[in-house]
């Protein structure tokens, strides 16, 4: 009988919605259109599709599963209509106001689709490219990935940037500054063993760098500051007073005096759903978007973007402004793109290079207070010569500050190799044979 009233209620409520949306109308300003399709503008993704309605698919609940999304994000007034869908939930026995919760994630293959202001596809993007494997915590509205990385793999990692270091000894400074994950500061109790883990894995690039290459303690920096908020709860970055405090574990290191922040100039971003979020679809996740400060140094720059070969490049900025809803991250170098040259008006002579992923885009930010001329690659898209620009350039210090993912991963390491051995020169695939469809071909007898 309780089954029945939950069915009646459900249907009546999905009656009432859909009366209420022909009464309303669509009046949305949350979304774009691009190709022909539609796109929430803050969560950037495609909005999801009605399955059409069988007796078939609601019984077997592919339909129920669906329906949230669709209610989500089609309806005017959406934010409202989001509240209601929770209550839907409810009303089908599915508890969403969980406090703590594991999420088990399938591959996804592909990438999200990001467009430029003028509406054109942007090649490259800051995508979703971590491994959840183990699954991802969701405590209290913000998610955590469950892992701190290995000793072993930090050591192959090591490996890998001393032997930069011997090969460019005399000549280039060759530094680590990689920070731990989020998992280090997740604040439960009985997760605290993940902080351990993350030390250690962190530890091992130290004891395992030789040929003078330099380590910067990022995690013993961030730990001091563990009771702040240092990473997105709904992405997979860390916040800008993250990548600011892995800054100054850096300068450290480097011999620098950081800039304070109160010498920076501030600016606050709100209402960012990004990638963990989009991942999950968790209702507590969507309930506590993240806001975002961020510290702008007080340096004039003039930006230069190349693509994945040579040097030809166009202009860019250090800090695209514009960048909002699920972009908001992108926000510090306008993204990922494969190579990125910033020249300052800080006329000391020195000179750097980044190697980095997404992680690396806030952290580079911070460093045009120190150099004349930055050059920021990313690991995974730049097919530039490495030695090449950092002998050409008359480079002062090599920089290795991808996210831990990245230096756990030995594909990711093996990339960061190759960079310092590939040509950078484009060589188009062979066009494959093109076969007349008018030549015939018989057999011929010997």
């Amino acid at each position: 009988m309780m089954n029945l009233l939950n069915s009646i209620v459900f249907f009546a409520s999905i009656s009432s919605m859909v009366v209420m949306y022909f009464i309303i109308g669509d009046n949305r300003s949350d979304i774009e259109f691009h190709n022909g399709k539609a796109y929430l503008t803050a969560e950037k993704r495609e909005l999801t599709e009605l399955q059409p309605f069988t007796f078939e698919n609601y019984l077997n609940g592919d339909w129920a599963k669906t329906f949230d999304l669709f209610v989500n994000d089609n309806f005017p007034h959406r934010e409202t209509f989001m509240q209601w869908s929770v209550q839907l939930r409810k009303l089908r026995g599915i508890e969403v106001e969980n406090q703590e919760k594991i999420v088990y994630l399938k591959p996804k293959k592909g990438e999200q689709p990001k467009f430029d202001e003028q509406g054109n596809p942007i090649e490259y993007l800051d995508e979703y490219d971590e491994s959840y494997s183990n699954g991802l915590l969701i405590l209290n509205g913000r998610v955590y990935p469950r892992s701190g990385g290995s000793p072993k793999l930090a050591a192959n990692f090591a490996r890998m940037v001393s032997d930069y270091a011997a090969q460019l000894a005399g000549e280039v400074r060759v530094l680590t500054a990689v920070p731990p994950l989020s998992s280090a500061f997740i604040p439960a109790a009985e997760y605290s063993h993940y902080n351990g883990q993350n030390q250690r894995s962190l530890e091992a690039i130290r004891n395992n760098l030789t040929n003078g290459a330099i380590f910067c303690d990022v995690f013993t920096e961030l730990n001091n500051h563990a009771g702040e908020q240092l990473y997105f709860g709904t992405d997979h970055h860390w916040k800008p007073i993250g990548a600011y405090y892995a800054y100054v574990a850096f300068c450290k290191g480097a011999g620098f005096t950081p800039v304070p922040l109160e010498q920076m100039e501030k600016r606050t971003k709100t209402n960012f759903l990004g990638t963990m979020y989009q991942m999950t679809q968790d209702p507590s996740v969507k309930e506590n978007p993240d806001v975002m400060d961020y510290y702008i140094p007080k340096v004039q720059t003039t930006a230069i973007r190349y693509g994945e070969f040579g040097f030809k490049g166009s202009a860019a900025k250090v800090f695209e402004h514009g960048c909002s809803g699920g972009a908001t991250y992108s926000t510090f170098l306008g993204g990922d793109r494969p190579l990125m040259k910033i020249t300052t008006n800080v006329k000391n002579g020195r000179k750097a290079v980044v190697i980095k992923n997404s992680m690396g885009n806030a952290f580079s930010v911070f460093l045009i207070s120190h150099y004349e001329e930055l050059w920021v690659v990313d690991l995974r898209y730049s097919k530039q010569n490495l030695i090449e620009i950092i002998r050409t350039n008359k480079i002062n210090d090599l920089i290795f500050a991808p996210g831990m993912n990245h230096v756990m991963n030995p594909n990711t390491v093996n990339m960061m190799r190759r960079l310092g051995t590939q040509s950078g020169v484009y060589i188009p695939p062979k066009p494959k044979p093109v076969v007349d469809s008018t030549t015939v071909i018989t057999d011929t007898i010997p």
